[in-house]
């Protein structure tokens, strides 16, 4: 299998893993706080990650130092900026700030290249954002600007943009290692902020249920969605490239939403359907740019 087929696997199932991450979070914040989430999350992917890779790292002085930008980059700084921006700004404004990744990204590449990229490119991320917009808003376009919230929904985006433009530096490293090392860094960055929102904590588990609940959507987090996708997502940027596994990130909301529709019964209308046909037909145009 060619590294490049292997490479879109690899997203593909990440993908789909995040995408319905969403899901478990939704559920666990019925239950624990953002912050106690993520730590949680993150520590325990952190200790799984170590358990299977016992690897000493061999790093330079300047790898090791892109690592740990790349632990608060890619963890600490994006998680924290989305969730504090969502009690500022409502979720569909951070839906779609996010949904503005992919372009932010090939913005940033081409300036720090000094190079344009075929204009193709940009249409097809158009069309995406244009269907991720239909999926999101669903119909009904309510939005309203939330200054705050949505300039610190924008740290999360530029968060995510430089923390793939680091991992495609460190792309000749080994992917398990360097995943183990970034989930650790940062887990770390996170724990001030658990530790900041541990004065007044809320743990509202009231049953054996509710426990029962909160630990497979917990293990869903860290093993799968945190563990296995951080260490496919950096896998591949490695084989694939950093434009093209960005362009994946379309492909959440449709995948959020299907996940919706068969766990929580949400049934998808005309605008979900036509959304998801142009983020498909947007990413296509954009590969073939």
């Amino acid at each position: 299998m060619e590294d490049r087929t292997k490479g879109i696997i690899y997203m593909l199932t990440t993908v789909i893993l995040w995408g319905f991450s969403f899901i478990g979070t939704k559920v666990l914040l019925n239950y624990l706080d953002p912050a106690t989430i993520g730590f949680l999350r993150f520590f325990i992917a952190t200790i799984l990650l170590s358990a299977i890779c016992r690897k000493k790292a061999d790093y330079t002085r300047k790898e090791l130092q892109y690592v740990m930008i790349a632990g608060f980059l890619g963890i600490t700084s994006f998680y924290m900026f989305e969730n504090v921006a969502l009690t500022y700004t409502t979720a569909t404004n951070a839906s779609l700030i996010g949904a503005t990744v992919p372009i932010f990204f090939l913005v940033t590449v081409d300036i720090l290249k000094r190079t344009f990229s075929n204009p193709l490119k940009y249409f097809g991320m158009l069309i995406a954002f244009v269907g991720v917009g239909l999926l999101i808003l669903n119909g009904k376009f309510n939005l309203a600007l939330n200054p705050l919230g949505d300039l610190l929904m924008f740290g999360s985006v530029f968060s995510w943009v430089f923390y793939t433009i680091i991992i495609d530096k460190l792309r000749s490293k080994d992917m398990l290692i360097l995943s183990r090392d970034i989930t650790l860094s940062g887990t770390i960055f996170l724990l001030p902020f658990a530790l900041f929102e541990a004065r007044n904590m809320r743990i509202d588990i009231v049953s054996q249920s509710d426990l029962l609940i909160v630990i497979v959507a917990l293990m869903y987090l860290a093993i799968l969605a945190s563990a296995l996708g951080f260490l496919l997502w950096n896998k591949a940027i490695g084989l694939t490239g950093s434009s093209t596994t960005t362009n994946g990130l379309y492909l959440i909301p449709p995948i959020t939403i299907l996940g919706d529709s068969i766990i929580l019964g949400n049934i998808p209308n005309l605008y979900v359907l036509v959304g998801a046909v142009l983020v498909l037909a947007g990413v296509y145009l954009s590969e073939r740019a």
